[in-house]
């Protein structure tokens, strides 16, 4: 049986992408939650495996999925809204914004423990831009 050469090339170019999204605001976020003297994450990791693990899946997830939504969905809108929070988020808990009377987590905190609607959101803002999308190209 002879083999089928007309097999379809996929590209890894989007995993790739992907990838390198998730790694990179891991590293930020990783940075970022040891330089706001947030507790050591890998001694978080070593004394609370599961919170650390959801810490630290967090971080990679916040890179990773954005930039699964906007490849899948081609739009820029779930990476604009990670990117923003992210950015608002660190400016604000450096410039000790919003401090919490209770001294639970700063804005950078909430940001990172909250990931899970975080990414929710940036699905429904890919999700929104693509019905806008849909409608300007079936409009007359």
């Amino acid at each position: 049986m002879a083999e089928n050469s007309e097999t379809p090339s996929i590209s890894m170019v989007p995993a790739i992408y992907r990838l390198v999204a998730g790694f990179l605001h891991a590293g930020v976020a990783i940075f970022l939650w040891n330089f706001f003297s947030y507790d050591n994450l890998w001694e978080i990791l070593l004394v609370k495996p599961p919170s650390g693990a959801y810490i630290l899946i967090g971080m990679f997830s916040l890179g990773f999925v954005p930039v699964l939504y906007s490849i899948t969905q081609k739009s820029i809108s779930p990476v604009l809204l990670v990117s923003v929070l992210l950015t608002v988020s660190a400016y604000s808990e450096w410039q000790g914004y919003f401090t919490s009377p209770f001294g639970g987590p700063g804005p950078f905190g909430v940001y990172i423990l909250s990931w899970v609607g975080v990414v929710l959101l940036a699905g429904l803002a890919g999700n929104v831009e693509l019905k806008l999308k849909q409608r300007e190209t079936a409009a007359p």
